[in-house]
């Protein structure tokens, strides 16, 4: 990953978070909140590769 790709996947989560504080589906809800771990996951993992894997 990229640190470009990596701040889109900050930009996504964000926007994951913010549906989650406004919708009223509990399907949507789940979803979004799968895809935000994901999302912070990758995140982690892009940060642990640049401190040359120190995690």
């Amino acid at each position: 990953m990229t640190e470009k790709e990596a701040h889109v996947e900050y930009d996504l989560l964000k926007g994951d978070i913010n549906r989650m504080f406004v919708t009223d589906d509990v399907k949507e809800l789940h979803v979004e909140h799968e895809y935000a771990k994901k999302r912070l996951e990758r995140i982690y993992d892009y940060h642990c590769a640049r401190l040359n894997n120190e995690c």
